[in-house]
């Protein structure tokens, strides 16, 4: 179940990432060729929330017993 909710987490991480990286895009200037550069404005914030929702899934998958 750990790996199935961490690629969960990282599937539902990418929407918040295409808003980000589509932010960081206009703010950069939106320039009609890519350079370097663009990889920090449009790459980081798309595969960082990727990550990021994969390691709160994969973290998050521990077991709990009720009483």
């Amino acid at each position: 179940m750990g790996v199935g909710r961490a690629l969960l987490f990282a599937l539902l991480g990418a929407i918040p990432g295409v808003f980000l990286a589509l932010i960081g895009w206009a703010i950069s200037g939106s320039p009609d060729e890519w350079s370097n550069v663009m990889w920090l404005t449009c790459y980081f914030p798309f595969f960082g929330c990727i990550a990021a929702g994969f390691i709160i899934g994969w973290r998050g998958g521990g077991e709990t017993t009720g009483a």
